[in-house]
């Protein structure tokens, strides 16, 4: 099977931080998200891969580049001069494929659902169009029939389940999106929908499930990552430099310099190169690459972007 990661997204809600660096390569637990999820494909089978871009392409192709000695698969980029949107990324990709079904996924996004029980429902009903559902509170707002088809995208009542940013399509797909042009693919499902045409809904139990579109669950996501409260702990590798505790874990990377009379509470992610002066106190957050943290000064419930010099307390911000 192939797949489509749809990394072309601004990521306007994670400004300023996504002034320097594309959401597909923000730091989970000082790896890029992107490695963790091209592994992630990895174990399904997964022979080919494209990725859309647009908002700092080059650094993604940089971060391709580099990782294709290490990959199984074979996977290119597709820059986009102007963003597609959601949508307009598949149709733009109808020339890749050579399986019948692919996958779409979202590229800030982590999770361990197993794709293999979704692969086999799409197979059985024979649509164009699965997608993979969950029970997610804040986002639910997708009604389904008894039989699994979607009935509607547009419950407001909080009702109903949310999209997981995976969907399984056939490439009879392409026979209802536009030939061209930026668009999303939700409103064309909802088309399809009033239709007629199935739009069938796989749902996914049991399984650990966050995105990164703002920096609230960005820091949530290490939070529960460093807690343990997921089953990704394979995904990283271990350092004697990590210490978990009953709220949570410290994780620095090898290259930090931490001096001492250095205080940590809850959780933290110090990144390589960081710097981390006498009396600094640190409690949940996340440090970037090579950030320099001066004496005595207070860090919690913050993001510190890469090569920050910082001198003064902070709480609730995002630095850069």
């Amino acid at each position: 099977m192939e797949a489509l990661i749809l990394a072309a997204g601004e990521g306007t809600r994670l400004l300023p931080l996504t002034r320097t660096r594309p959401k597909p390569l923000f730091p989970i637990l000082n790896q890029p998200l992107l490695q963790l999820t091209l592994g992630y494909l990895k174990q399904f089978s997964i022979d080919r891969v494209i990725l859309n871009t647009h908002h700092l392409a080059g650094q993604i192709e940089r971060f391709i580049q580099a990782q294709k000695e290490e990959l199984t698969f074979k996977i290119e980029t597709r820059f986009e001069p102007e963003i597609l949107n959601t949508g307009g990324g598949i149709g733009n990709t109808r020339d890749f494929w050579r399986s019948d079904p692919f996958m779409v996924i979202n590229g800030d996004i982590l999770t361990d659902i197993d794709l293999y029980p979704a692969i086999d429902f799409h197979l059985s009903h024979k649509g164009p169009v699965t997608m993979i559902l969950h029970d997610y509170p804040e986002f639910n707002q997708i009604s389904v029939d008894a039989l699994g088809r979607i009935k509607d995208f547009r419950d407001t009542r909080g009702q109903g389940l949310a999209f997981t940013g995976i969907h399984i399509l056939g490439q009879e797909i392409f026979n209802y999106l536009p030939t061209s042009g930026s668009y999303e693919i939700i409103p064309n499902y909802q088309q399809m929908v009033e239709r007629g045409l199935p739009v069938w809904a796989y749902v996914s139990r049991g399984h650990y499930w966050r995105d990164i579109g703002t920096p609230q669950s960005y820091l949530k996501l290490h939070e529960e990552l460093l807690a343990g409260h997921s089953n990704l702990e394979n995904s990283f590798p271990s350092s004697p430099h990590f210490n978990k505790g009953e709220l949570g874990g410290i994780l620095i990377h090898p290259d930090a310099r931490i001096e001492k009379g250095v205080e940590f509470s809850g959780w933290a992610c110090i990144g390589k190169g960081c710097l981390l002066k006498t009396g600094c106190r640190i409690m949940d957050s996340v440090l970037w690459e090579e950030v320099v943290v001066e004496r005595k000064v207070s860090i919690s419930e913050s993001i510190i972007g890469r090569s920050v010099q910082l001198s003064r307390d902070c709480s609730g911000e995002v630095v850069v």
